[in-house]
């Protein structure tokens, strides 16, 4: 019996890694993330510049909101008397997270005509959960903040309604309106991809508009990522639809949440040695491995990281980054906008089917023999 002929298989020790490669994997990252695509972060290359030379804190300047006083009415008699203009610092933290692979865990993924591009995509799509992961884990700590208790959320499951802990069109309009006359800027809502067909079991979703503008991203690397819902509504009232069946689904409960676009700002560190590859010849009678670095800033618009308090957690020494447990820790995180300017809402849904007369009575009325009739109906 012959032996098994390994040369086609292409190794880590084998490849040359360019300077543009790390550039690369962050690229596909970004671009295959339904979170970049469809607004809900913005990249703010600001944020780069201010961390190029040292520390771990990026000061943001915030010009707050006129005071609304009367206008003067002129008069010879009189100066115009002069307001200030406010201002307040936001401050977002710098984020670390290092990852590394083996020959053995890559070497059967490249054995393609490309290797360097077919490993590329890999780390890519790895990245691109990632991303997904740390937002839910920042919105996490942001809404258990104690700045934040009660502000831009709703739990329509919480026993107040009775009658509807669903996604309804009525509790919906209230999940917006937590924004009171900002509400026009939530111009997306993330779901569960359970919720959704809950929204077209129930024809709460709007009419499509010809193409198709619905996300779906995938935890399991082994599904495509951002795909197209067939099938899938495009909107609820105007407001864009961004599946994604990572959100937080436990107990009967989903977890939604509204965003205006760009309501996170985000920047991509330079990183020393972003990508090495290396051998240990002792390990395993040799190993390849390939490492991966990522530095980042993610933050959200009027919250502040608390920089105090992180490190009051960490008296070990080990602050230099923060962990995805300290990132989810409210006690992490300061309001300092006013709820309006907060331009995200969290929303809580039970997993029942959505009525009916739920998901319609915000164009219906009810005439005197208890029918349900349409108001603009002549």
């Amino acid at each position: 019996m012959n032996a098994p002929d390994y040369a086609p298989i292409t190794r880590l020790k084998d490849m040359q890694i360019p300077e543009w490669w790390g550039n690369w994997i962050t690229q596909r990252s970004i671009e295959t993330n339904a979170f970049f695509k469809s607004g809900v972060i913005t990249q703010i290359p600001n944020f780069a510049n201010q961390l190029s030379q040292s520390g771990n804190l990026v000061n943001i300047p915030l010009l707050k909101p006129l005071d609304k006083v009367t206008p003067q009415v002129p008069n010879e008699d009189d100066t115009i008397k002069l307001n200030k203009f406010s201002t307040g610092i936001m401050q977002a933290r710098k984020l670390g997270f290092d990852q590394a692979w083996s020959e053995t865990d890559l070497s059967s993924e490249l054995s393609g005509k490309d290797p360097l591009r077919d490993s590329g995509d890999l780390i890519g799509d790895y990245w691109d959960s990632f991303y997904e992961t740390l937002m839910l884990e920042m919105l996490d700590g942001v809404f258990a903040a104690d700045s934040m208790k009660g502000i831009n959320q709703l739990d329509a499951t919480d026993g107040r309604n009775k009658l509807d802990g669903t996604f309804s069109l009525i509790n919906f309009n209230e999940a917006r309106f937590k924004l009171g006359d900002f509400y026009k800027q939530l111009a997306l809502v993330v779901v569960h991809s359970n919720v959704l067909k809950q929204l077209q079991n129930a024809n709460v979703v709007d009419q499509k508009s010809g193409q198709s503008n619905v996300y779906v991203l995938n935890g399991n690397q082994s599904v495509p990522t951002a795909i197209t819902a067939p099938d899938a509504g495009d909107s609820i009232k105007g407001v864009q639809i961004v599946v994604d069946d990572s959100l937080p689904n436990k107990d009967g409960k989903y977890t939604s949440y509204l965003f205006a676009r760009g309501a996170f700002g985000w920047s991509d560190l330079p990183t020393d040695h972003a990508v090495e590859v290396g051998r240990e010849s002792l390990v395993s009678h040799g190993l390849d491995y390939l490492v991966n670095r990522r530095r980042m800033v993610l933050a959200p618009q009027g919250i502040s990281w608390n920089e105090s308090a992180f490190l009051a957690n960490h008296q070990d020494g080990k602050y230099q980054f923060p962990t995805l447990d300290d990132i989810k820790n409210g006690a992490n995180y300061l309001r300092i906008a006013d709820p309006k300017r907060i331009p995200f809402v969290k929303f809580t849904t039970s997993d029942e089917a959505i009525k009916q007369g739920n998901s319609t009575s915000v164009s219906m009325n009810t005439d005197t023999a208890g029918k349900q009739t349409d108001p603009e109906a002549k």
